[in-house]
């Protein structure tokens, strides 16, 4: 069977499978802080500013429902809460706490520790081209920021 035949051998397969180790191994490492990967989007859209959970789910290209369900989730661990929004009563904006800087800060040390455990075996240029390679392939392909 030649290469080109081979569905593991296709950059979809092969990212997908890198991703979903990727996931594993910093999921564990944020997994006792009560975090998961899926918060860290939204730890960091909260970071500059409060925003409406609508404005959450389209930045992370999400349902609303799912946010909801993340925000109920960050709640719990006092990492934001729900204020009413001054300029309009009927929505509620979503604003980091003091212990959700914490957490932030946290999971970019976490996932900083994931990527030199993933490219610890490139030279620093091949891990700054994968970067921006990598990022290239995201903007390209309408993958949401932090999504």
């Amino acid at each position: 069977m030649k290469a080109e035949d081979s569905v593991t051998g296709t950059v979809a397969f092969q990212l997908g499978k890198l991703g979903q180790m990727a996931t594993g191994r910093f999921a564990d490492r944020l997994a006792p802080y009560g975090l998961r990967p899926r918060h860290c989007a939204v730890l960091e859209l909260l970071a500059a500013r409060a925003k409406a959970q609508l404005e959450l789910a389209r930045a992370i290209g999400v349902t609303p429902s799912v946010v909801v369900d993340m925000l109920d989730e960050l709640e719990k661990l006092d990492a934001l809460r729900r204020v009413r929004d001054t300029a309009d009563r009927r929505r509620q904006l979503i604003e980091l706490t003091a212990e959700g800087q914490k957490l932030r800060r946290t999971a970019a040390r976490l996932a900083r520790e994931t990527d030199e455990e993933l490219l610890g075996s490139l030279t620093a240029e091949e891990a700054t081209a994968l970067r921006r390679v990598l990022g290239r392939i995201a903007s390209v392909s309408g993958v949401p920021a932090g999504g």
